[in-house]
């Protein structure tokens, strides 16, 4: 019992640092994300301040296309999480799963450890019983030879 609890611990760690992983790689992720819709806002506030101080076509269409691509990267990016994020909840369903049947695994044993130590006392107060009568025979014995 004590093997295949140790295994099955050492499969909820392992998830667990599976996890760890994951989570580290979400966190990147976000904030890829967020720089990119930080940098997208910049270049707008940008545009807004040329546009209004005046500004060439050129310029005016090259940063509507830059506009563009960031708004296809955000967007990228935005399902690039969402994936990691499915991935995770996944690893982290996984992980409750084994937690849970490593915890009905440690109660069985308790109980198991529990059965045997009760069987045990129980069979270790019959032997004392048992002691106890045939000295108590015994005594009667030698009580009724001396009489």
């Amino acid at each position: 019992m004590e093997k295949v609890l140790d295994y099955r611990q050492q499969e909820e760690d392992m998830i667990q640092q599976e996890l760890t992983k994951i989570q580290s790689v979400l966190k990147k992720e976000k904030e890829k994300l967020n720089k990119l819709v930080t940098n997208k806002c910049e270049i707008q506030t940008k545009l807004k301040e040329k546009e209004s101080n005046g500004i060439n076509l050129q310029q005016a269409v090259m940063y509507r296309d830059h506009l563009e691509v960031l708004a296809a990267e955000i967007e990228e990016q935005k399902q690039v999480v969402a994936q990691i994020k499915e991935e995770f909840e996944k690893c982290r369903s996984r992980l409750l799963d084994k937690t849970k049947e490593c915890k009905m695994l440690n109660k069985l044993k308790e109980r198991q450890f529990a059965n045997y130590k009760e069987e045990f006392l129980k069979e270790e107060q019959k032997n004392i019983d048992e002691l106890a009568t045939n000295n108590f025979i015994r005594q009667a014995d030698n009580n009724q030879a001396v009489i």
